[in-house]
């Protein structure tokens, strides 16, 4: 199993040059299978380049399941620019469960409706289908090698965590973005450790921290959690390693540089998430 960011930065892009190490890109990311299974969570703005290199490496044409965490402008701005839409024989899956009565097709419907975009989605060249979720996974989705299950998370209007399990290869990966795991009731904790512990606790999660400890009180109620947090969270599931994601679109690569030392050493198998990262699992990382 094969993971690449595209984009680890919250709430809205940046693009200075101060900003470049981590990356300014929002949220997205691919996840590979070893029988070259495509998975995307998310349509921040990282998805252009995403869309980019499937394109560049001719696999732009293979079947691709995209699940939504949720449905903020964040995570969704950059699926308009996701050029492999734009081509005859590209075939997608979006996948999400409903939040506040609104399907998958209805959001996305919205996203390219007029006058926010000069194409609408029955226009599109590329097939799109769409698939509501359960909120919490009954049964592992499967997409080829892989098996894909999810639990519910604290944030306003909700989220979901998504777990990835290869079986052939032993490789395991928990994504869990926008989450207030400070203000989560023991239901939505007990939901994502089992999520996080079954079948077997992950070889790597990336976990929302876009706050310090000092600085939370003044964001409480905002939908996310601390690098502390974080590393709670990876410790109770027992998570070999740990990225920490959607940094503060406010904090530049210094500011990220010394945070990410900090929590280094209290936990050393945590460090911070970077735009272009790939992980490779079971295995190493290439930066």
């Amino acid at each position: 199993m094969k993971i690449t960011f595209y984009g680890v930065r919250g709430t809205s892009p940046v693009t200075q040059p101060d900003f470049a190490k981590y990356g300014g890109e929002t949220t997205s990311i691919l996840v590979e299978g070893e029988g070259g299974e495509l998975i995307a969570v998310d349509a921040g703005t990282g998805l252009r380049n995403l869309g980019r290199d499937l394109e560049a490496s001719g696999r732009s044409g293979r079947e691709l399941l995209f699940l939504m965490t949720h449905y903020h402008l964040d995570h969704l701005m950059g699926l308009p620019a996701f050029a492999p839409l734009y081509r005859e024989g590209t075939s997608l899956t979006i996948a999400a469960p409903r939040r506040k009565g609104r399907t998958p097709q209805t959001v996305i419907s919205r996203i390219f409706s007029a006058p926010l975009w000069p194409l609408q989605i029955d226009k599109i060249p590329a097939r799109i289908d769409f698939l509501t979720l359960p909120a919490a996974a009954a049964a592992p989705l499967a997409r080829g090698g892989l098996r894909v299950t999810w639990a519910p998370l604290h944030h306003p209007g909700g989220s979901t965590a998504y777990r990835f399990d290869e079986p052939a290869t032993g490789a395991s990966f928990v994504f869990a973005t926008d989450v207030e795991w400070g203000e989560s009731t023991p239901t939505e904790r007990k939901a994502f450790l089992r999520l996080g512990g079954d079948p077997a606790p992950p070889g790597l999660l990336a976990f929302d921290g876009q706050y310090g400890k000092t600085e939370y009180p003044r964001f409480r109620g905002w939908g996310h959690s601390t690098r502390e947090d974080a590393a709670e969270a990876a410790r109770l599931v027992g998570a070999k390693e740990l990225l920490v994601t959607h940094h503060d679109p406010g904090k530049d690569d210094r500011t990220l540089a010394a945070a990410e030392q900090e929590l280094v050493r209290t936990h050393p198998a945590a460090r911070l998430a970077r735009e272009g990262m790939t992980i490779e699992l079971p295995g190493g990382d290439t930066p």
